[in-house]
């Protein structure tokens, strides 16, 4: 999860700086990774990996709002923290 949220960080920041192709790229490889994980049986719980996959697909899309991404990002950040 934190490498997912990383490739949304580097995908806010390069969209917040207006270069748009590493935006995309960055959102590709979150998807990527989100593949990944879906793909791995130790998740149990993916019905919450599929909402983030759509909420990626959304931003890589429609290339929309980089805040969402950040958001997504903070989530996920938070999510793998308090686990731990």
């Amino acid at each position: 999860m934190r490498n997912i949220a990383g490739e949304l960080t580097r995908a806010t920041v390069a969209g917040a700086r207006g270069q748009e192709d590493l935006e995309q790229e960055a959102l590709e490889r979150s998807l990527i990774l989100v593949d990944a994980s879906l793909a791995d049986p130790k998740w149990i719980d993916k019905k919450s990996l599929y909402r983030l996959r759509d909420a990626i697909s959304a931003l890589y899309a429609k290339h929309s709002d980089p805040a969402l991404s950040r958001y997504i990002a903070q989530v996920l950040l938070a999510r793998t923290t308090s686990t731990i």
